[in-house]
């Protein structure tokens, strides 16, 4: 399962008391969070003395990952922070300490179980004078970490792995210093392949093994501003690519480019997108949030205190969690949207941080959500990791 990827652009803060232990070699728990349905911080994570979670994926109540990077200028020679969950704890699994993921907010992160996940380091290519960041793929087996090499220098956006041996990667590469073009690579459980196809992903889902969703504009107008490109979305069924049309979308005239995207699937007949679009001087922007419903798309009225949105995910009977801010300072909010209504409710904070989430994933086939963060201390500038739990 793949949790829903923004992209990235955006850090929103939140402060909220709740009173927690900090254990500075690794993970505490929320002290007194009881084991009843809401949100609750579970674990606060110290790595290199630093540490910041930006990506969340559940295969089940028992099996689900966690990525994120200390930063470089507080941390040098950090790596990566990978953990996982068995169902009793969160555990960090070893990454070699030459694995560095980048400056992106989120990484992309993709598992199927406790033996089969991935991972997406950057490396660095030179064209022409320039040096450009690119992605190289890293493979947990259940015992090691296996490195493998896209067919070109993909600069990655997200990855969905359906099987062991059908994983999906979607990115772009530069044809030049100045030109990206889209690419989307596909692993058969021996190597990555390239493989064709008319959309450029702003969002990707998978609601179940076998079934993939992606949303985006055509590679014809992937280039173009937002307001020109034409949107399509199209699902993987394990066989065959369908594609499904979506509705024009009022986004800024001129030179706009969208800066944030975020897709739930919850199956075929159950399909939200939510899309921020800005232009490009940054004075205009348009966001929205649309549902399909099998028949046809609908569009859902976002609370207007909402300024941007961080995290989406479906919520496991009919409805979506969104992590948003509302525009002012150190502060972010959960909003529930389920049966025409929305609910809100602070995002909590470990005591005398300030709380950022980045991700969240639905724990299938149950109605809970893991979500991931990063805590900046009130007083000082190191940060903590942090993960959250919706429900038991």
């Amino acid at each position: 399962m793949l949790c829903p990827v923004s992209m990235r652009f955006l850090r929103p803060v939140a402060i909220c008391a709740v009173g927690l232990l900090l254990a500075a070699g690794g993970a505490a728990p929320a002290v007194g969070a009881a084991r009843v349905p809401g949100w609750r911080i579970v674990a606060v994570l110290r790595h290199c003395g630093d540490d910041s979670l930006s990506s969340v994926v559940a295969t089940g109540p028992r099996d689900a990952w966690a990525l994120g990077q200390p930063s470089w200028s507080s941390a040098p020679g950090c790596g990566a922070d990978v953990e996982h969950w068995d169902g009793t704890a969160w555990r960090r699994v070893p990454v070699p300490s030459n694995v560095f993921l980048g400056d992106a907010l989120t990484d992309p992160l993709t598992a199927t179980s406790a033996r089969d996940a991935w991972i997406f380091p950057g490396s660095v290519a030179q064209i022409g004078s320039s040096y450009f960041g690119y992605n190289y793929a890293l493979h947990w087996n259940g015992t090691a970490w296996r490195a493998s090499s896209f067919p070109g220098k993909l600069i990655l956006q997200t990855a969905a792995a359906l099987r062991p041996d059908d994983v999906w990667a979607f990115g772009v590469i530069r044809s030049s210093a100045d030109t990206t073009v889209p690419f989307t690579a596909r692993y058969n459980g021996r190597a990555w392949h390239r493989v064709r196809l008319p959309v450029a992903p702003l969002a990707v889902s998978t609601p179940g093994r076998g079934d993939l969703w992606v949303i985006g504009p055509t590679v014809a107008t992937a280039n173009r501003a937002a307001s020109r490109q034409h949107i399509i979305a199209m699902r993987w069924n394990g066989r065959s690519w369908n594609q499904l049309a979506v509705p024009k979308i009022a986004v800024p005239a001129g030179q706009s480019f969208f800066d944030a995207s975020s897709m739930a699937a919850a199956g075929p007949r159950d399909i939200w997108w939510y899309y921020q679009a800005s232009s490009q001087d940054n004075r205009t922007e348009r966001s929205g949030l649309l549902h399909w419903n099998g028949a046809a798309w609908h569009t859902i009225a976002l609370p207007a205190a909402i300024s941007n949105v961080d995290a989406m995910t479906q919520d496991g009977h009919g409805g979506i969690w969104l992590a948003a801010d509302t525009g002012l300072d150190l502060v972010q909010y959960w909003y529930h949207y389920n049966g025409g209504r929305w609910t809100r409710q602070l995002v909590p904070a470990p005591r005398g941080y300030n709380a950022m989430v980045f991700g969240i994933a639905w724990i299938p086939p149950t109605t809970s959500v893991w979500a991931v963060g990063e805590a900046d201390a009130n007083v000082g500038a190191h940060t903590v990791g942090v993960i959250a739990k919706y429900g038991p």
